[in-house]
């Protein structure tokens, strides 16, 4: 059985940057992130459960070839995506994020 994915607007907002970034940097480079983030969606639909929960009870999911995450909870409507992160980021400012995200 399937579960709905839904990209709330943080992270919409969040892989608009990412592409943006990405495409100014080298032609092609954001179409392959977005096939690639599609494919992790892909994933989350069929086995939600399949990334540990690391921050603030939110999983986290990696995007396969890039430094960032997907940030999600598990609700009865689906598969809540709150954040779409740079992995590299400090600790604390990304805590704070996802903070702000979830409440």
């Amino acid at each position: 059985m399937s579960t709905p994915v839904v990209i709330l607007a943080g992270a919409e907002s969040d892989i608009q940057r990412i592409y943006n970034r990405l495409t100014d940097r080298r032609d092609g480079s954001g179409d392959e992130f977005m096939d690639r983030l599609a494919n992790v969606f892909a994933r989350l639909e069929t086995f939600p459960e399949s990334s540990p929960v690391r921050l603030l009870g939110l999983r986290r999911a990696l995007v396969p070839g890039h430094i960032f995450g997907v940030f999600y909870t598990i609700e009865p409507r689906g598969v809540m995506i709150h954040a779409i992160a740079d992995l590299r980021q400090d600790s604390d400012y990304l805590e704070r994020m996802l903070r702000d995200r979830i409440e």
